[in-house]
């Protein structure tokens, strides 16, 4: 498929139309989730960045696969209220979790360990809103 080009002055080379995309050689799987209505955002922000994380890492699946990255990001309620003030449209999460991977099979063999799903599963039940979901995304 042929694409037309803008007439646009490039600040930055790199990012010029003819140029090659800066390609990281990953899967990043993002999972979006709120938090569960029984718990306080100290709570959930607490145990998602401690206990959730330690559990994650001490995975044995998680080194033996070697995830290339493990990141967690918090929208805490006074942020939320900082993007809409600006009239942003948000998000309706609390938090996103990425884990990156060098090809979809480790990611399968990490997502399908007893490990995962012995600890995982049953740690989101304390601090997430499954009845709303998690939310993921791949690229």
């Amino acid at each position: 498929m042929a694409f037309k080009t803008m007439d646009h002055d490039f600040s930055y080379s790199q990012f010029a139309w003819d140029e090659q995309e800066n390609y990281q050689p990953c899967i990043k799987l993002s999972f979006f989730f709120r938090k569960s209505p029984t718990v306080t955002d100290a709570f959930f922000q607490k145990h998602y960045n401690h206990i959730h994380s330690d559990l994650t890492v001490a995975c044995k699946k998680f080194h033996a696969v070697k995830i290339a990255r493990y990141v967690q990001l918090y929208q805490s309620p006074g942020l939320k209220g900082k993007l809409k003030e600006l009239g942003m449209d948000v998000l309706e999460y609390d938090a996103c979790s990425q884990i990156w991977v060098r090809k979809w099979e480790d990611w399968e063999a990490f997502a399908g360990s007893d490990e995962y799903r012995a600890a995982l599963m049953p740690d989101a039940e304390k601090f997430m809103n499954l009845e709303k979901g998690i939310q993921v995304m791949a690229g």
